[in-house]
């Protein structure tokens, strides 16, 4: 399926010669069809001779509707740019130009319409005048065809030449990530909501789970239709309704994006390359704030210039775009900046969840340079190193390559020895991967984090395993993985569930050591009815317990060891007993406090060694 999209200024016929071409009127609303005057987006279909069928997406060409033109135009494979016979070149012929342009639509015929209201000589100087305003855009050597929509004259030569625009254009890529801009959400009584726009990057099906970005709105496809035939399932490329349940029409607006859940991260900065129209009169500045149309949607956005602090009329620029709202977008999505009256540029997103960026920063711009120019290996390695440590999911997601040449990509760069598998062997959706380098600096971060915990703590018996686990934000079995690679190469050493430098060891100075002397044995003569002093050194108590002669539970309460696994075996032969035991029993078996008993029941329950029910406790089956 492919895609024609109109384009030119108001009033030279875009919408006579849908009309003309596929029999289907586009003006949807009262008022178009009062006024003569398309103010929002149109759809037709039609069969092209050598047997396509197309789409048609008409668009509003006056100036005021200039946004809802963007919210159609950006999922074209060609442009038909309507120029009337009788007027010729005008305002918005040239910033329609432009959008197509800083959109990289490619492919393109240019209809020369209402020729029949004009003589031979004036069609001749209107064409030049058609063929000067193009020079230099993607249009530069498009067809022109002077036709009438009224008389008929150059209609088949018209469907012919876009018949030619469309010939060795590649099919819509299947990434087999699905995704559709939102241009139009609404009700049809007895069937619910119904959402339509072009799919791009992969097929949906009726069943299919589905979210609407970036409300996060969750539902299910339970129909689809393309040019009023429902189907089963719609192809990339395809301009598509889609029947919806589970999302209320009113939750829905234009500028969302249907796709499947956990594709899209909504983004409130994007990693940007822009380009100034040549035509624009002034360079766009740095931190410029104005209006990013990207698929279908719009919002202000202030563009921070990555380097320099202008880009000239024609020039490009690395920026970062700093969203008022989320964006529901892709890696390699295009957009246009306007300022409410203008076009003032256009481009390409790089990255959708960047990190802040300091200007005029080279390795930030070698880095974009290579997400944006680079192979699909260099591209992902540039990504990894941006996200890591990241799922592997997640990350292919975000490459903007088809499933199985990024899965290729990675694995040539895992076997090259560039990135790094974490608590796996196998390249899965879950599997958690670093770069070679950041596999480097994250294990000097782990080594510096129980150093700093060390130097501050010197009595501890390290720092815990699962705080640094935190600290560090990684999954069990990526983190297990460091910690093996860690100890490994001698950098640190386990002890206690805690992490250790090597060959450490904690020593008490003789003031601490008799501290330390008197608490124990104050422990020891209050048994199972301790109360610790709260003005104790907490450090002599990390250091008592890293030494496991003391056993710290919750709210304050410190039990000498013996007396801790005493009181442990007492609690579990009074529940084998009866079957079941209150705190109170508990606490009268174990000649201890409210408070201490309390501790000790949350701690063996913590253990798995109990389990509470209502106000008893049980043991847990082995």
């Amino acid at each position: 399926m492919f895609v024609i999209g109109t384009a030119g200024h108001v009033d030279h016929g875009k919408s006579a010669l849908v009309r003309a071409l596929s029999g289907i009127d586009p003006d949807r609303w009262e008022e178009e069809k009062a006024r003569g005057l398309t103010i929002d987006l149109g759809f037709a279909w039609t069969r092209l001779p050598s047997g396509r069928e197309i789409s048609i997406i008409d668009v509003p060409g006056h100036e005021r509707f200039i946004r809802n033109m963007l919210a159609g135009i950006g999922g074209i494979d060609v442009a038909l740019l309507v120029v009337a016979a009788d007027e010729g070149v005008m305002p918005q012929t040239l910033e329609h130009l432009d959008i197509l342009d800083l959109l990289d639509v490619r492919r393109g015929v240019i209809a020369l319409a209402k020729s029949d209201l004009a003589q031979e000589e004036w069609l001749e100087l209107v064409a030049e005048e058609v063929r000067e305003a193009c020079r230099g855009t993607a249009l530069e050597d498009a067809p022109l065809v002077p036709c009438s929509a009224v008389s008929g004259e150059g209609l088949e030569d018209l469907q012919a030449r876009l018949d030619e625009a469309i010939d060795g254009l590649p099919a819509a890529r299947d990434a087999g990530r699905p995704r559709m801009p939102i241009d139009r959400a609404f009700t049809i009584s007895g069937f619910g909501t119904v959402v339509t726009g072009t799919l791009i990057d992969g097929r949906f099906a009726v069943g299919d789970q589905v979210v609407i970005e970036p409300a996060g709105l969750r539902g299910r496809i339970r129909g689809i239709q393309r040019h009023e035939q429902s189907i089963e399932s719609a192809e990339p490329g395809a301009r598509t309704a889609i029947n919806l349940g589970g999302i209320a029409a009113r939750e829905v607006r234009r500028g969302m994006v249907l796709a499947p859940p956990g594709l899209l991260r909504p983004a409130r900065a994007v990693d940007v390359r822009l380009r100034v129209a040549a035509r624009h009169p002034r360079p766009l500045r740095h931190n410029a704030t104005l209006t990013v149309h990207c698929g279908s949607a719009e919002m202000p956005a202030r563009v921070r210039l990555l380097e320099g602090d202008a880009v000239a009329p024609d020039g490009e620029g690395w920026a970062q775009l700093r969203l008022e709202a989320p964006l529901a977008a892709a890696r390699g999505d295009r957009f246009v900046l306007r300022n409410g009256s203008e076009t003032i540029a256009g481009g390409r997103i790089v990255d959708t969840q960047p990190r802040r960026h300091h200007r005029n920063d080279q390795t930030t711009l070698e880095a974009l340079r290579m997400l944006l120019e680079g192979s699909a290996d260099d591209a992902l390695l540039t990504l990894l190193a941006r996200m890591e440590p990241v799922a592997w999911s997640e990350l292919a997601a975000k490459s903007e390559l088809e499933a199985s040449e990024a899965e290729a990509a990675m694995q040539r760069r895992i076997a090259g020895g560039a990135a790094v598998l974490l608590g796996t062997d196998a390249l899965s959706d879950s599997a958690t991967l670093i770069s070679d380098d950041g596999f480097e600096a994250l294990q000097e971060r782990a080594r510096g984090l129980v150093q700093g915990h060390v130097d501050e703590q010197p009595l501890s018996g390290g720092l815990p395993r699962e705080d640094l686990r935190s600290r560090l934000r990684l999954g069990a079995r990526p983190f297990a993985a460091l910690e093996a690679g860690l100890i490994e190469r001698g950098w640190l050493a386990a002890r206690e569930g805690r992490l250790d430098l090597p060959g450490r060891r904690a020593e008490l100075t003789e003031e601490q050591q008799r501290e330390v002397d008197s608490l124990i044995g104050r422990l020891r003569e209050q048994g199972a009815r301790t109360d610790v002093d709260p003005s104790l050194d907490p450090e002599l108590v990390e250091y008592l317990a890293a030494q496991d002669q003391v056993v710290r539970l919750r709210s304050g309460v410190v039990l000498l060891r013996e007396v801790y696994d005493e009181m442990t075996e007492q609690v579990r032969a009074l529940i084998a007993e009866q079957g079941q035991a209150t705190l109170a029993e508990v606490r009268d078996r174990a000649g201890t406090s409210r408070k201490i008993a309390q501790a000790l029941l949350e701690d063996m329950d913590q253990r798995r060694l109990t389990r509470r029910v209502g106000d008893h406790r049980v043991l847990r089956s082995s």
